[in-house]
């Protein structure tokens, strides 16, 4: 019975959720639905909380006293199931509070989106997140300037990582995993990385003079990023709906073809950093120095560690050097031997690390600040190798085997 009312509850709301992350877009409808997602459905929540309380809470075990109390009460599958009830309807009607928020005072709509995301997963977090978010007007005007740079990444960027939402809704309902892992767990992060990384590059070209972003070099440089980006996050999500493996998936020559395709597709994706890279050295006069340096040492060493990270992994056979064992939480990196993914996330992500400690360090001043980004980028060039040396030698990010 109790798995029956799990199920229902998770029924109810997760439909509210998913109209609730398009309510921003839905103008004369957007009242109705924030009728249903703010009272009706976490109304009818809370009165299942309250029948379910009245009915086992009288004579349970525990209360609230201690942590041990606490498990002792939620131990009865009666008052478990009142718990989630209770997350459920609350976390609800706060993303209902954060989508009307948002709207009256103007925030950006796909910047709600996440911000739902983080609440449905994680409550709290999704609400620190919203006030963030509002507590910081540079957000929007970073919005409206991303768009003005380069309108089609800074689009294609919002629509993966809105893309979270159901993709982290599915994770919830669907309990298949693929070698122990969440089969939704890559598409995430993929939607993540595609759509951060599309993002930085669009920001940087927008520090180009006007004229620069027109060449048809950097017109194909979007063009390659959305394409390849949009091929490798709907082939991973298409991949992780079927319960199959996207990557090292040579069952069928259909999937061995296409992992071939991904290969080449991530070649080229990351590849998009040079041509930037290079327009900023020849042309954005305009940027400090430092923040110069720092921005084209991160596309270089986003493609140089990224990409020859990647082909690493893939000449191995896969990420693991040693044991197959138990992810760190959210990343997966192995636990139990070395993994060669660290280095390649690193390096992926030095696209938007070397860019802000040369932003940061021109901001401060003085004559030392070209220096120490060159000083910063070699050290966290060789954080790469430390973290690829590591991998090799079998030892694990974290403890030891």
């Amino acid at each position: 019975m109790f798995e029956t009312l799990f199920s229902a509850g998770g029924s109810l709301a997760l439909p509210a959720w998913a109209a609730l992350a398009v309510s921003p877009w839905l103008d004369r409808l957007r009242p109705a639905v924030w009728l249903v997602t703010g009272w009706i459905v976490p109304g009818a929540l809370a009165l299942l909380y309250l029948a379910l309380m009245l009915s086992y809470w009288p004579g349970a075990a525990g209360g609230y006293g201690s942590l041990d109390a606490v498990r002792a009460l939620f131990g009865h599958p009666g008052l478990l199931t009142a718990g989630w009830y209770h997350y459920l309807a609350f976390d609800l009607f706060v993303g209902t509070w954060i989508a009307r928020e948002g709207m009256r005072i103007g925030m950006p709509r796909g910047l709600l989106v996440p911000c739902f995301a983080l609440t449905l997963w994680f409550g709290p977090a999704g609400l620190l997140a919203f006030f963030g978010l509002r507590a910081m007007p540079a957000a929007r005007r970073g919005w409206r300037e991303l768009l003005r740079r380069q309108r089609a990444l800074a689009l294609f960027g919002a629509v993966l990582l809105a893309g979270m939402l159901p993709a982290a809704i599915a994770a919830m309902v669907d309990p298949r995993t693929l070698g122990g892992v969440d089969v939704w767990a890559k598409p995430l992060k993929f939607m993540a990385s595609i759509g951060l990384y599309a993002w930085t590059l669009a920001w940087l070209i927008g520090e180009l003079p006007a004229g620069r972003r027109r060449t048809p070099l950097l017109r194909a440089t979007v063009w390659t990023v959305l394409v390849t980006g949009l091929f490798e996050a709907v082939y991973i999500t298409w991949q992780g709906a079927l319960g199959q493996a996207s990557h090292f998936n040579a069952d069928t020559p259909f999937h061995a073809l296409m992992f071939n395709l991904m290969g080449l597709a991530a070649l080229l994706f990351t590849g998009t950093a040079l041509p930037v890279a290079h327009q900023l050295w020849r042309h954005a006069a305009g940027m400090a120095p430092a923040y110069r340096l720092g921005a084209v040492l991160g596309l270089l060493l986003t493609f140089i560690a990224g990409a020859g990270v990647g082909i690493a992994i893939s000449l191995h056979g896969g990420p693991l050097v040693g044991p197959a064992g138990p992810g760190l939480p959210l990343t997966g990196w192995s636990t139990t031997g070395g993994d060669l993914r660290v280095a390649h996330f690193l390096g992926v992500h030095a696209q938007q690390a070397l860019p802000c400690l040369g932003w940061w360090l021109a901001r401060r001043g003085g004559r030392g600040a070209l220096a120490a980004m060159a000083l910063g980028a070699a050290a966290y060039a060789g954080l790469v190798g430390l973290a690829l040396a590591q991998a090799y030698a079998g030892a694990p990010l974290l403890g030891g085997r």
